[in-house]
């Protein structure tokens, strides 16, 4: 057994490598290391031979499939997206060899400096995944699909995570929020959606482009869902003044290939917004079922900045003030105390 692995998974991972690689490019796997730890089920390793690294990927066959990433690996790259290459893959043991994109990760190098010029460049990369045609094997988003992600803001943040009661008045304030989002975000055009376009899965690669990362749940959705995950990101924080002057650069580039259609300009920062808000609602949710469900509290510090977004925007919609209000009254000080005794 190699010195230094500490889990099954890597020794298997490694003995799946180092059998490939010496078959394929004759190379012997030298090392194996965990790299960063994953809100899902996958795992990730970066795998070094005397030549040059790759990254091993495990992801349990019984709850999750690589076929949509290999897929979707091939489809991006066809279509001008920088996505890592599939070099060797395993669909019964849930084994990937993957190109690696090194170390760079945006959300580690961005700074006051580069800020504008990294997120410049990964308008490009999102503008090539929203021009990619429909395939039978992408599916898009259902008004409902967009329901249950925001509802479980309802059950597993505020009821489960924070136990609050949810008394038929503060119900209605929830469905009628839902209800205005869904209905801003049904009327969007509809584009190929990386779905979690944030700098933790952005690499400033050698060659000066953006790598993309993390693309497997892709799907056709409302256009801004993309542009909000990048520009309403919870690792660096911009002004109002800066973030819509890279949403110009989005929109301009957007028009320019077609892909807004008749959307009139004078709705895009509300419609960026409220697609904003139902991101937020769907996150805090999903970091609260990672915590109670799984046993993964690292993202729990997230869920401040997120809910504090989610009040903000609020704020700025009268049909959403209430909200905003329930939020700030009620909430904000609720998840203070619990993340106090959870931290």
């Amino acid at each position: 057994m190699l010195r230094g692995i500490v889990s099954l998974v890597e020794q298997d991972l490694f003995e799946w490598t180092n059998s490939r690689l010496t078959l394929s490019q004759n190379l012997e796997v030298l090392s194996i290391s965990p790299l960063r730890q994953e809100a899902s089920a996958r795992e990730y390793f970066r795998v070094n031979t005397k030549e040059n690294s790759f990254v091993g990927v495990f992801c349990p066959p019984e709850t999750e499939s690589i076929e949509q990433f290999i897929f979707l690996a091939e489809f991006l790259k066809d279509n001008g997206v920088t996505v890592p290459e599939v070099i060797s893959s395993d669909t019964k043991l849930g084994f990937m060899l993957v190109e690696d994109f090194g170390d760079k990760l945006y959300q580690l190098h961005i700074n006051r400096q580069n800020y504008h010029h990294l997120y410049s460049a990964a308008i490009d990369e999102m503008i090539r995944i929203h021009l990619c045609p429909p395939h039978p094997k992408l599916t898009s988003l259902s008004r409902n699909e967009m329901y249950m992600q925001m509802d479980i803001f309802r059950d597993w943040f505020l009821k489960d995570l924070l136990d609050i009661e949810i008394t038929s008045e503060r119900n209605e304030v929830i469905e009628n929020v839902f209800g205005t989002i869904l209905d801003d975000l049904i009327t969007q055009p509809q584009v190929l959606c990386h779905f979690d376009f944030e700098s933790r899965n952005l690499m400033m690669l050698e060659n000066g482009s953006t790598g993309v990362l993390d693309f497997q749940d892709a799907v056709f959705g409302p256009i801004f869902l993309d542009p909000v995950s990048l520009l309403k990101d919870l690792y660096f924080k911009m002004s109002e003044k800066e973030m819509c002057e890279l949403l110009d650069i989005y929109t301009s580039k957007a028009y320019e290939f077609g892909l807004m259609g008749n959307f009139k300009t004078s709705g895009i920062k509300k419609s960026f917004d409220f697609t904003a808000l139902q991101r937020q609602l769907r996150i805090m949710g999903t970091l609260s079922r990672l915590h109670l469900r799984d046993k993964k509290p690292f993202r729990l510090p997230d869920l401040t900045t997120t809910l504090d977004f989610a009040i903000n925007i609020s704020a700025r919609y009268d049909e959403l003030r209430n909200f905003s209000v329930f939020l700030k009254k009620i909430i904000f000080p609720e998840l203070k105390k619990t993340l106090k005794e959870i931290l």
